[in-house]
């Protein structure tokens, strides 16, 4: 279900909006729908890369944050110099998780 957003941009913003619109052939909508749903997706990347640099969330946590998997949590951080949090003991229980679940 789709709920309605109000927001005041800058004239520059509106004006890359109808651009894009008009390079894609599409609404206006379609485009702000777009953008948002990308730069939400960013931000929520960007609070847990932060989250788990700060070491306050772990690793699963922080990719459960992001909505992303795990693996594609371990490739964002490593592109953003975040060293792993992940001690050998985490390495081990989740070896176990992983032949339990075969």
């Amino acid at each position: 279900m789709a709920e309605g957003v109000v927001a005041r941009v800058p004239v520059e913003i509106k004006k890359d909006i109808e651009f894009f619109a008009k390079r894609e052939q599409t609404d206006k909508s379609t485009i702000i729908r777009k953008l948002l749903a990308s730069a939400v997706r960013q931000k929520r990347l960007e609070y847990a890369l932060h989250e788990y640099a700060e070491r306050k969330v772990s690793l699963g946590k922080a990719a459960e944050l992001a909505k992303i998997p795990i693996s594609d949590f371990m490739v964002e951080a490593a592109k953003h110099h975040i060293p792993m949090n992940y001690s050998v003991e985490s390495l081990e229980k989740d070896f176990k998780a992983a032949l339990k679940s075969k």
